[in-house]
C-alpha cells in the first residue's frame, strides 16, 4: 500500500474542503443572509491553507478553488436569471461557469503573492494578504473605465447592516473595509501558526482592539452624520414608488392596464402627501418614452400630482439608451441622464463578435449604447442630483467625485434576478456608496429594494423585495465634507507601500 499517496489524498482532500468552507462563510456573511461578522473569522480556514502549501502550483491550485466556490455560491442567480430571460440551459450553465472561471483569476492573484509572503513568517503574511486583496479589489474596478469586467464582489459588503464598520468607508472607501477585514482574518488565522501561548494571546489581543478602535472611529462618524442632518435647515420631501410589476410582463401588451392601474393607483395615494419631487424606477413605463401614445399617458399621471418627477424610461433618441428624465410639473423633459454602465447580457452582449450568434441580449428590447461620460449631476428644485442607474452602483467612481451633489438617486428595475440573492447584493452596493461619499441615496427599484439610505448607513425607510408601495421622506441637505481625493484613496495607498515594500524585500533575499 502506497502509503504516500493516501496520505497526499487525504491532505489534497482536507485542503479542498477548509478551501470550500471558507467560501461557503463568506456566503453566509454577504447578502442576503448576511450574517455580518461571519466576514471576520470566514477566510481563517483558507488561510491556513495557503500557509501550510508547499508549492506555488499548489497555491495557483487553492486560489482557483477558492476564487471559483466562491463566485459559484454567491453568483448561482445568474444560472436563474438566464434561464428566465429564455437561454437555454446548456448555456445558462456554462455562462455561469465561465464567469466564475474568469473572475477566480482574482484570488489566484492573491493567492499566489501570499504564498511567497508567507515565506518570510506571518507577520509578513498578515500585511500582505490585506495589502494584496484591495489592490485586486481596486483594480478590478478600475480597469473597466477600459474594457469590460464585472467586479460584483467586494467581501466589504458584507458589513452592510453594521453601521459602525460600515462608516469606515468614509476613510479611503470600501478598501479600508475590506482591508480590516482581511487583517482581521490573517491575524486570528496566526494565532494557530502560533506555538508559544503568550504570542497566541498578544496575537488575540491585538485583533480584538484593533476592532475595537475601529468600532469606536465608525460610531463617532455614525453621530457626526447624524448631527449634520439634525442641524440642517434645508429639506425636500421626496416620494419613492415601487409599483412591484413582474419584469416579464413590462413589454407584454395585454398587460398595459395592469401596469397603468397599479402606478395610477399609488400616484393617487402620494399625491395627497404634496411631495416635492417623485422619483418613479428605472423602465417604469410600459414602452419607449418616445411613444405619443405612452408619453401622453405619463403627461397625464405628472398633470394629475402636480409636481416635479424623476422617471426612468428607455429611449430611442439618436441611439437607444436606458435613461432618466427630469420632468417638472408641466410635464416638460428639463434633463435626461443616460446610463453609462450597461449589464452585461442583460442590456448588451460583451464579445459580440464571438458570442452574438449564441446569445442575445435578455431584456427583450435588443442592445443599449452608453451615455456619456462626461454627464453631470443636475440642479433640480434647489438640489444638486447625482444620477445612477442600476448595476452602475458597484462602480465608486461614477458617483461624481468631483461635484458636491446633495444627494444621490438610484433608480433599478431588479426583476429579472427574481427572487434570489442578486437584489440583496445590489441593495448592499447602494448603501456602501453612500457610506463612501457622505450623501444621502435615495433608491427607487420596480419590485424592491426601495429605500432612503443615510451615510452613516442608517436606513430611513425601505420597501422589501416584491412590495407594493410607497415611501415618503422628507430628505435634508448634509453640510458634511465629502472625502478628498488623499482620503477616498488612503487605504489604496498604504496596500500600495506595503506591496512594493515586500517586493523590494524579495529582491534584496534573491
Amino acid at each position: 500500500m502506497n502509503f504516500k499517496k493516501i496520505n497526499f489524498l487525504n491532505e489534497t482532500v482536507r485542503n479542498i474542503a477548509l478551501t470550500i468552507f471558507s467560501s461557503f462563510l463568506i456566503f453566509l456573511s454577504y447578502p442576503k443572509i448576511s450574517i455580518s461578522s461571519l466576514a471576520f473569522v470566514a477566510l481563517i480556514p483558507f488561510i491556513l491553507v495557503i500557509f501550510n502549501i508547499k508549492s506555488l502550483k499548489n497555491a495557483l491550485k487553492y486560489g482557483f478553488v477558492f476564487g471559483f466556490t466562491t463566485y459559484l455560491f454567491l453568483l448561482y442567480w445568474i444560472y436563474i436569471t438566464l434561464r428566465a430571460g429564455d437561454v437555454n440551459l446548456l448555456f445558462s450553465i456554462l455562462g455561469l461557469i465561465l464567469l466564475c472561471l474568469i473572475l477566480s483569476v482574482e484570488f489566484i492573484i492573491i493567492t499566489s503573492i501570499t504564498f511567497y509572503a508567507k515565506q518570510y513568517g506571518t507577520v509578513m503574511m498578515i500585511f500582505v494578504l490585506p495589502s494584496v486583496w484591495v489592490l485586486v479589489d481596486f483594480f478590478k474596478v478600475a480597469i473597466t473605465r477600459y474594457i469590460p469586467y464585472f467586479p460584483w464582489f467586494q467581501i466589504s459588503y458584507s458589513q452592510w447592516n453594521n453601521p459602525y464598520i460600515l462608516n469606515l468607508a468614509y476613510f479611503g472607501q470600501s478598501y479600508s473595509i475590506t482591508f480590516l477585514i482581511v487583517f482581521i482574518n490573517a491575524m486570528l488565522a496566526s494565532i494557530f501558526l502560533e506555538r508559544e501561548k503568550k504570542q497566541k494571546i498578544r496575537r488575540f489581543i491585538t485583533a480584538f482592539i484593533i476592532i475595537l478602535i475601529s468600532i469606536i472611529i465608525g460610531r463617532m462618524r455614525y453621530y457626526d452624520i447624524e448631527t449634520a442632518f439634525k442641524n440642517s435647515k434645508e429639506s425636500i420631501k421626496i416620494a419613492t414608488i415601487q409599483p412591484s410589476i413582474d419584469f416579464y410582463l413590462k413589454w407584454d401588451l395585454t398587460s398595459i392596464d395592469y401596469i397603468q392601474s397599479r402606478i395610477e393607483a399609488l400616484l393617487k395615494e402620494v399625491e395627497t402627501k404634496k411631495p416635492s419631487l417623485i422619483i418613479w424606477p428605472e423602465n417604469a413605463l410600459y414602452g419607449w418614452i418616445d411613444d405619443p401614445a405612452v408619453f401622453s399617458w405619463l403627461c397625464s399621471c405628472i398633470n394629475s400630482t402636480k409636481t416635479n418627477h424623476i422617471v426612468g424610461s428607455v429611449s430611442k433618441n439618436d441611439n437607444k439608451h436606458v435613461s432618466l428624465y427630469y420632468i417638472d410639473q408641466k410635464c416638460e423633459i428639463k434633463n435626461e441622464y443616460n446610463k453609462r454602465m450597461l449589464v452585461p447580457f442583460g442590456e448588451y452582449v460583451p464579445m459580440r463578435k464571438f458570442l452574438g450568434k449564441y446569445i442575445s441580449a435578455i431584456t427583450g428590447l435588443g442592445e443599449f449604447s452608453e451615455g456619456s461620460m462626461s454627464q453631470k449631476p443636475y440642479e433640480f428644485i434647489g438640489f444638486k442630483i447625482g444620477n445612477t442607474i442600476c448595476y452602475e452602483t458597484v462602480f465608486n467612481y461614477l458617483f461624481y467625485p468631483d461635484s458636491d451633489v446633495d444627494f444621490f438617486v438610484n433608480i433599478t428595475n431588479d426583476g429579472w434576478y427574481l427572487d434570489t440573492s442578486a437584489p440583496y447584493q445590489h441593495f448592499a452596493a447602494a448603501v456602501m456608496r453612500s457610506a463612501e461619499t457622505a450623501r444621502p441615496l435615495v433608491r427607487s427599484a420596480n419590485n424592491g429594494i426601495s429605500a432612503v439610505i443615510y451615510p452613516n448607513g442608517r436606513i430611513y425607510s425601505k420597501l422589501d423585495l416584491n412590495e407594493y408601495g410607497y415611501i415618503i421622506s422628507e430628505l435634508k441637505k448634509i453640510d458634511f465634507p465629502r472625502p478628498n481625493d488623499t482620503e477616498k484613496n488612503l487605504t489604496v495607498y498604504i496596500s500600495l507601500m506595503i506591496t512594493i515594500a515586500f517586493a523590494i524585500a524579495m529582491l534584496f533575499r534573491r
